[in-house]
């Protein structure tokens, strides 16, 4: 392990840069994929003056520092949020790499980096359409089918090829279960999701969440099983509570004051929230499994079993 210390040290600076290049790719979708656009053709351009932007004026996070937010051409300002989604890609890559990788494998006769490097390119996936679904929804109140759609295609399509490649207890030994783990995480993760969204509409008298939170929560199920799909639901509750708590002040402020309410003042985007709280177990779920989840989803489902009647053991 000290002789893989300098490789691993490279290695996660690697990991950091590409996470940044990849974040100015994501910036580019963001903006581009609500509207249908193609996310490769054309090239960067300034939005005021239309110049296209040269290769040493797209580095990530650098160019912005260099030309000080400004457009080299016309001076128009860039906003500071594509650096730092650059920046918050490049340390959730980081986070991974820290996660699968550093604290990955480790074989009998030394470091197996082969597959917490497949673990960590899958789970970057994940978390690079996370992040375009959390900016497009924070802006737009919606999450494009061409974002979810891909995910669940690739979350059940890699799993498959690689059934290992998820965590534990979504790990598989054959193809054929690698599948199934990803539909039926598909299944309950849009499924749990599309029940609350059907009972809060009936109880609220209006749509209480958009479907493209039901394929958002879809997608994450087919990458990481249906225990975390189930709890990436709640972590986005949790998630969501402060801002929550701070839309309903400002609309009660507002009712007092008899002011005119906009439709932005009732309604708050919950994938952001969702996707927080995916990122959040990706990130921690060697330890909380391990240390709590497991025994948790083993008792309830001995409680399961048991009303239907069936035997089973109790849990350790």
């Amino acid at each position: 392990m000290l002789a893989m210390g300098p490789i691993l040290v490279l290695l996660g600076a690697f990991v950091f840069v590409v996470g940044t290049v990849v974040g100015s790719f994501l910036n580019v979708c963001i903006y581009r994929i609500p509207w249908e656009k193609s996310v490769i053709w054309p090239g960067s351009r300034c939005p005021r003056c239309w110049s296209p932007i040269s290769a040493t004026d797209n580095i990530p996070i650098v160019s912005w520092l260099a030309l000080r937010g400004e457009c080299r051409q016309c001076g128009a300002p860039i906003s500071p949020r594509y650096p730092l989604i650059e920046l918050l890609v490049g340390l959730l890559f980081l986070g991974l790499y820290y996660v699968d990788v550093v604290h990955g494998e480790r074989g009998r006769y030394g470091y197996e980096i082969g597959r917490p490097l497949a673990t960590l390119a899958y789970h970057a996936i994940l978390v690079a359409l996370l992040v375009v679904a959390t900016f497009v929804d924070y802006d737009l109140f919606v999450i494009p089918d061409a974002i979810t759609v891909t995910g669940v295609i690739l979350g059940i399509g890699l799993g498959a090829l690689n059934p290992l490649i998820r965590p534990d207890p979504a790990a598989a030994t054959t193809h054929a279960q690698g599948l199934w783990v990803g539909i039926l995480g598909l299944l309950v993760g849009g499924g749990v999701t599309q029940v609350v969204r059907v009972a809060g509409t009936k109880a609220f008298g209006r749509e209480a969440m958009g479907f493209g939170d039901v394929t958002l929560m879809g997608m994450i199920g087919a990458f990481l099983g249906w225990q975390a799909a189930i709890l990436s639901f709640f972590a986005g509750a949790f998630f969501g509570l402060a801002h929550a708590l701070w839309k309903l002040s400002v609309y009660v402020k507002k009712w007092a004051r008899a002011e005119k309410l906009s439709t932005a003042d009732r309604e708050l985007p919950f994938g952001p929230y969702l996707s927080m709280g995916a990122a959040a177990l990706v990130l921690s779920w060697t330890w909380l499994w391990e240390d709590y989840f497991r025994i948790q989803f083993g008792t309830l489902g001995w409680l399961f079993w048991r009303i239907l009647g069936v035997n089973v053991p109790i849990p350790n």
